[in-house]
């Protein structure tokens, strides 16, 4: 059982984002009360191919600290009474300059026991660029006010590939973060999204403002850097020391069903990938609306859990590649897979070209 809850609120749009999110704070109290009609009108679904699987809950955003730490907690609490879950993973995320050790400690009170950290960057330069409104030393307070409240599972994001971005800039963030204490650290290459002000700011491609050869650089350099400092790459984006992966994420790249609450928000039920439509006001006006992306049938599953493998380091498996056997040999010969004793993974070369290999698979 995973559940993804859609808190689409922020100060201000950051002017690379393409995930649905508003200013203001007006609508926030209606909200949240929609939110827990929807929840309550959810029947309650367990995949028994999810059994054995940690239950987890994901706030994201949008920016959730950026809303009433109390409407965020006791929309937690209703979430574990109507659907019965005692233990599991529990993450929010939060931006630094929406966050502080008293809703810390006010998250942790309400069984948070993961936090998510939208660092970015801590240069001043690259996080002005980015358009963010901390700076480095608001984002190291963010880290601090997480430790001092009691949170040992904090993961961070940096994003690379910034204009302007120096690469030794980008592993002394990653070095700063370790140092803190951080045991899972989520790297983004920037892209631009179609619609947002980036794409108006650059023309749709970065290739002009930032070299390729330098961006891929500085994707296999922070990977190895946190490989050897204990943080290991368990999935494209994301490394971790052992025991901290994100389970929630885990769940989607293993291809989980998962429940989504929230405007914009998207899920997985009952073979149906559906999502809310990305407005507030109707949300409010109506919880239970969604719209049917796709229906999976089970090929279709079984291709798209080849892809989801083969973004994480466990890989694909036997089973999976004999289904697939044309692909496999197909990219073994690119160099862009290898073989390991219990299947597949992707090479470092097939890191960089990973979007053409999912394609032969789905």
């Amino acid at each position: 059982m995973h559940i993804y809850v859609h808190i689409p609120f922020c100060a201000r749009k950051c002017p690379y984002c393409g995930f649905y999110s508003i200013t203001g704070e007006k609508s926030i109290p209606a909200y949240f009360e929609a939110l827990k009609k929807e929840i309550f009108e959810q029947p309650v679904i367990c995949s028994t191919e999810a059994e054995g699987d940690a239950k987890t809950i994901y706030f994201g955003g949008g920016t959730p600290s950026f809303a009433d730490a109390s409407c965020v907690c006791d929309t937690l609490r209703y979430i574990r009474e109507m659907f019965s879950i005692d233990e599991g993973e529990f993450t929010v995320e939060v931006n630094p300059n929406s966050f502080n050790e008293d809703k810390a400690e006010r998250y942790l009170e309400a069984g948070f026991n993961r936090i998510s950290i939208g660092v970015q960057s801590l240069h001043d330069d690259v996080l002005s660029t980015l358009g963010r409104l901390h700076d480095r030393e608001g984002a190291l307070k963010a880290v601090d006010a997480a430790k001092s409240a009691g949170f040992t599972n904090i993961s961070c994001d940096l994003m690379l590939g910034v204009p302007g971005q120096r690469e030794e800039d980008l592993y002394e963030d990653a070095q700063i973060l370790i140092d803190a204490g951080v045991k899972h650290i989520s790297m983004y290459s920037l892209m631009i999204e179609e619609g947002t002000p980036f794409e108006k700011r650059y023309g749709g491609k970065l290739d002009e403002f930032v070299d390729e050869d330098l961006e891929r650089r500085m994707y296999h350099g922070l990977r190895d850097l946190l490989s050897r400092k204990g943080l290991f790459p368990y999935e494209i984006s994301n490394c971790a020391v052992r025991g901290f992966e994100s389970l929630h994420n885990l769940a989607y790249w293993k291809g989980r069903e998962y429940y989504a609450f929230g405007a914009g928000a998207h899920g997985y039920l009952d073979s149906v990938r559906f999502a809310h439509p990305e407005d507030v006001a109707e949300y409010i006006n109506d919880p239970m609306k969604r719209i049917t992306e796709e229906v999976l049938d089970e090929d279709a599953k079984l291709r798209e859990k080849c892809m989801l493998a083969l973004r994480t380091s466990e890989g694909m498996d036997n089973d999976l590649a004999r289904k697939f056997q044309d692909a496999v040999d197909k990219n073994e010969k690119l160099g862009y897979l290898m073989k390991t004793p219990a299947g597949y993974t992707l090479t470092r070369k097939g890191l960089d070209f990973s979007n053409l290999v999912f394609m032969d698979f789905l």
